[in-house]
């Protein structure tokens, strides 16, 4: 089982949209796929809860962050395949604690100065759990150089940056309301396209053993 938590400490980079897209791309890979929100706002739980008819997958938890461990271990012995977390942007000392628990984080962010200027403590959070993390250029424009000034700054930092950038698509703002992925919406539109490449960038990235923490009882970020 590979649990893959999505991670910034700034609000407004899409990690819901991430969360949502990367499980359904990897539902389309067949297996097990799961979503646990973790975040108080619970968005991708009520994404879920309003599909209705519309086909159940990837499932969606609302899962305590201090309930995470037992939750891994029941989706472990029901043998998923992924578990996607998606977390709370206010709590640097449980997000650390959802990373412990992770085999990889994915950080999202946004191309401008005031996203960059925001990883600080999701740097911290990366150098203190020791796990593979991959940053995720999202809401990109589609035009000008701003994207590509925000991946040379993340590989200063120390990132590793996908190749593959998602770009700021209304055709994913459509598909969230309707309570869809946008691999339901459209298919074989753009967007589906860039989060499928970024689901499979992540799908070969070679992880230890499924939920180990790194180090254990690191919990603060001064």
């Amino acid at each position: 089982m590979k649990i893959i938590s999505i991670i910034s400490q700034k609000g407004g980079v899409g990690k819901t949209t991430l969360a949502i897209n990367l499980a359904a791309a990897a539902q389309q890979k067949g297996g097990g796929v799961i979503i646990a929100d973790t975040d108080p706002q619970q968005s991708t739980y009520r994404w879920y809860v309003g599909r209705k008819d519309q086909t159940p997958l990837p499932y969606v938890a609302s899962v305590f962050a201090d309930a995470l461990p037992e939750f891994l271990d029941k989706a472990r012995a029901n043998q998923a395949d992924y578990v996607f977390i998606d977390t709370s942007p206010n709590s640097t000392e449980e997000s650390l604690a959802i990373a412990d628990h992770s085999d990889l984080i994915v950080v999202p962010c946004g191309p401008s100065f005031v996203d960059l200027r925001a990883l600080k403590r999701t740097e911290n959070i990366l150098r203190i759990a020791k796990k593979p993390a991959l940053a995720v250029l999202n809401l990109c424009p589609s035009y000008g150089t701003e994207a590509d000034q925000a991946a040379q700054a993340l590989k200063t930092l120390g990132l590793d940056v996908c190749k593959q950038r998602i770009a700021n698509r209304a055709s994913a703002r459509r598909a969230y309301a309707l309570h869809q992925s946008i691999l339901e919406f459209e298919p074989t539109g753009k967007a589906a396209l860039e989060f499928t490449a970024v689901f499979k960038a992540l799908d070969k990235i070679k992880v230890a053993d499924a939920g180990t923490p790194a180090v254990k009882g690191a919990r603060h970020v001064q």
